[in-house]
């Protein structure tokens, strides 16, 4: 029991509980009993000084007698106090234990100075006249000229009573801190014994020894907690078994992941790898447990992520870069180190992200080329309004050019943030876009009368040629009117003055082909697989100059996969462009 950290840990908390509250209990006791003890003896020497008070009437008139000198040095004697009598001037009358003839006048005295402007005085000070410290009291009884009635009393006698009682106070406090020791060490060794049974049967449990123990224990809390011990040898057994089987299961799991996953030991060798890890580094016909993992797999990045694996506690991720069947791959590795009894092996995880990594690429870049877009006409707004602010306001040659050049600005970025919220929702499929049946021929010429005058001002000429007879397909009204409106616009905006635009409609069975053709400046061949991306112009000083905000044709795109269609482009540099919509008949 004495070799039990427990019981040393528990006694030793109590045995430094129970001598802080003996030290601050014993403090506060003989500091309370120190001032007790004072304040009773100046209580003492001021009731003497009241029972002397009939003496000092009228300053004390009349001589004193020597046998009523005698009785006070008696009384003084009896009581262990000293007797003073003083006149008001200072004149010392009597004095119980000195000579009243070669005593100096006592009027500076502080407690004397004390008592005749507020009746009662105290001091503790050194006697002049004995030479020793005294505690002082003086009296003026009340009347206009009474004299001054002083009592003292040797500290030394004070000191000898508070130190009797401060000596009583330790040896209590003393004699109940001892007991409390012993009460302690007795509760701790009944404590901790059982503790210490428990803890050489749990040490048994650590080295493989489940048998059920005979533990000698007293009824309660611990004798429960060590019957709980001997059932928990027995259920750790099973637990055992149960574990094994959920290890086959979890690497049944593992093999099944889409993640690769390989596992090694401290030498590097391959413990474990799943299908997907074989296949994505194109193992599957080599034999690769027991292999060293950099003999198979050489990608640069891989040995230093697992050196850190395993000098780290947490997990060491990195992207290593894959090249295999003429693709370049990225892989994300995370390598977390696991500790056996003999070794310290790691397990990696490898991701291919490849695809998200490209999709961030085109989110960064949607991103610079909207900043881009929105900055070119805030900018021009900025500087034509500062501008008209500096003066140019009142200037009627210029401020109307001015402002028509605001509001051209202002109509891009309008068209900008509506064009961006049509193809926000259409990608994330926010608009509902039921399919009916819709009547190309209508479309057509809403869209026709809504350009006609941009038409006329640059003299092209447009031509429809739908076939007699319905002309119909199976898709949205609003879509089919944005998308036609796109292709029209776009016709008109980049075919020069007296060009010429066409418009064809073809009824292939399943298949509806809208084709819109115009004579204008054309797309250059390497250009041509990208026109249908966002922001993207073939030149784009002159689309930012017919007002173009660079996503019409990724709505065009968009929006003919949502009603289940398809647009594609044949263009020839200087000839002209033409773009073709196909979408369910409605045949």
């Amino acid at each position: 029991m004495l070799r039990s950290r427990s019981f040393w840990t528990l006694f030793g908390s109590y045995a430094a509980l129970v001598l802080l509250a003996a030290v601050t209990i014993g403090s506060l006791t003989v500091s309370e009993v120190r001032r007790s003890l004072w304040a009773a003896t100046q209580d003492y020497l001021e009731a003497q000084c009241n029972l002397l008070a009939p003496l000092a009437a009228d300053d004390f008139a009349g001589e004193l007698g020597p046998e009523e000198a005698e009785r006070l040095r008696s009384v003084a004697e009896a009581n262990s106090v000293r007797i003073t009598l003083i006149e008001r001037s200072g004149k010392v009358l009597l004095d119980t234990e000195w000579d009243t003839g070669v005593m100096d006048n006592h009027l500076g005295r502080p407690e004397i100075q004390e008592a005749l402007k507020s009746k009662r005085g105290h001091d503790t000070r050194k006697s002049a006249t004995l030479g020793y410290s005294l505690v002082y009291a003086a009296y003026v009884p009340a009347g206009p000229n009474a004299g001054v009635i002083r009592v003292s009393q040797s500290t030394e006698t004070a000191d000898r009573r508070i130190a009797r009682a401060i000596g009583q106070v330790l040896t209590g406090t003393a004699i109940v801190a001892v007991s409390a020791l012993l009460l302690g060490l007795f509760v701790a060794s009944r404590l901790t014994r059982p503790l210490s049974v428990i803890s050489d049967a749990a040490l048994a449990f650590e080295s493989g020894d489940f048998e059920p123990k005979n533990l000698d224990l007293p009824s309660g809390e611990l004798g429960d907690l060590g019957r709980v011990l001997n059932r928990m040898g027995v259920e750790i057994h099973a637990r055992m078994r149960e574990l094994q089987k959920d290890e086959g299961q979890l690497r049944a799991m593992l093999a099944g992941m889409v993640e690769g996953v390989i596992a090694v030991d401290e030498e590097d060798r391959i413990s474990f790898s799943n299908a997907a890890a074989r296949q994505l580094f194109n193992l599957g016909h080599l034999r690769v447990d027991g292999q060293r993992l950099w003999e198979l797999i050489r990608v640069p990045g891989l040995d230093g992520l697992m050196e850190r694996a395993r000098g780290s506690d947490s997990a060491a991720h990195c992207e290593l870069g894959l090249a295999w069947d003429g693709a370049e791959l990225t892989i994300l590795a995370k390598a977390h180190r696991f500790v056996t009894e003999k070794e310290i092996g790691v397990v990696i995880v490898f991701e291919d992200i490849t695809e998200l990594r490209r999709l961030e690429g085109v989110r960064r870049d949607f991103v610079a080329n909207v900043s881009h877009e929105l900055k070119t006409p805030l900018t021009s707004i900025r500087g034509y309004v500062e501008t008209l602010m500096d003066g140019a306001l009142h200037d009627e040659n210029n401020n109307l050019r001015f402002l028509e050049k605001i509001d051209q600005n202002v109509k891009r970025l309008s068209a900008l943030v509506v064009d961006l919220l049509s193809l926000a929702q259409i990608e994330e499929r926010e608009v509902d876009m039921p399919s009916t049946r819709v009547d190309v021929r209508s479309v057509l010429a809403g869209i026709l009368r809504r350009h006609e005058e941009d038409s006329r001002a640059k003299s092209i000429e447009i031509e429809v040629r739908l076939p007699p007879g319905p002309c119909a397909v199976l898709a949205n009204e609003e879509g089919v009117i944005q998308v036609l409106e796109n292709l029209v616009g776009n016709a008109i905006k980049y075919t020069p003055e007296k060009g010429h635009v066409w418009i064809e409609y073809t009824d292939e069975g399943d298949v509806a082909s809208i084709d819109v053709h115009d004579n204008g400046v054309g797309i250059p061949p390497e250009d041509l697989e990208r026109v249908f991306e966002r922001f993207y112009r073939v030149d784009k000083a002159r689309s930012r100059d017919v007002g173009g905000t660079g996503l019409g044709l990724s709505i065009v795109k968009h929006l003919a996969q949502s009603m289940g269609g398809e647009v594609s482009v044949e263009s020839t540099l200087g000839r002209g462009s033409t773009f073709t919509v196909e979408l369910p008949s409605t045949d």
